[in-house]
């Protein structure tokens, strides 16, 4: 095998660096959580991180760059890449759903007050919509990559083309949809995952699939 092959392992400063950089996010995440993105500002971030201002800069960026690289930490916090990967391979087409289903949860289970907070402040803030921009596409573009290999396993009705299908399922595993349910609702996480997996399999698949 060449040495191009091969993954080069990062030094000690590369580390240092990204371990730098998720210090400087999740002090973001907790006080854009707790104050709200209008009302916290790279200081409060810098002391909460424990790290000087122009760090931030050099790191992350401006507090624009900052709220937009928040969507990478809830990928990392909500076990997106791992569950992602077992959805490439999958054969069951119910799991394949169920599969879909469990990583939205893990997203708004674990990170729906940062994503509310980024939400509520989208109107009125470019820079929190940006982020919620780019959170939106990557659900739509997961729930693509499952109506793909849902058509790919021959399990979708006659009816619906793969567009319709990623359509389906991206408006029922919204956050939106996630915090209405569990919030307003007042389901639990557990209901709403059984709900949500049963509801899509019955909206999508062929019968006997």
């Amino acid at each position: 095998m060449s040495s191009d092959a091969v993954a080069r392992r990062p030094n000690r400063r590369e580390v240092a660096a990204a371990d730098t950089r998720r210090e400087i996010l999740r002090a973001a995440r907790q006080l854009f959580a707790e104050h709200g993105y209008a009302n916290t500002s790279v200081p409060q971030v810098a002391e909460q991180a424990g790290v000087a201002v122009q760090t931030i800069y050099a790191s992350v960026g401006t507090k624009a760059a900052l709220v937009l690289a928040l969507n990478d930490l809830i990928d990392a916090e909500a076990g997106v890449d791992e569950l992602q990967a077992k959805l490439v391979g999958e054969t069951d087409p119910r799991q394949l759903i169920a599969r879909v289903v469990q990583l939205t949860r893990q997203v708004n289970e674990r990170c729906g007050d940062v994503i509310r907070v980024l939400m509520s402040a989208e109107l009125a803030e470019p820079e929190a919509a940006a982020a919620v921009a780019d959170g939106m596409r990557r659900h739509a573009q997961g729930a693509a990559t499952a109506a793909v290999r849902l058509s790919s396993l021959r399990a979708l009705q006659p009816q619906s083309t793969p567009e319709r299908a990623a359509a389906v399922m991206a408006v029922m595993t919204a956050p939106a949809t996630w915090r209405q349910l569990t919030q307003e609702a007042g389901w639990t996480f557990d209901e709403t995952e059984a709900w949500l997996t049963a509801s899509l399999a019955t909206l999508l698949l062929k019968r006997g699939r």
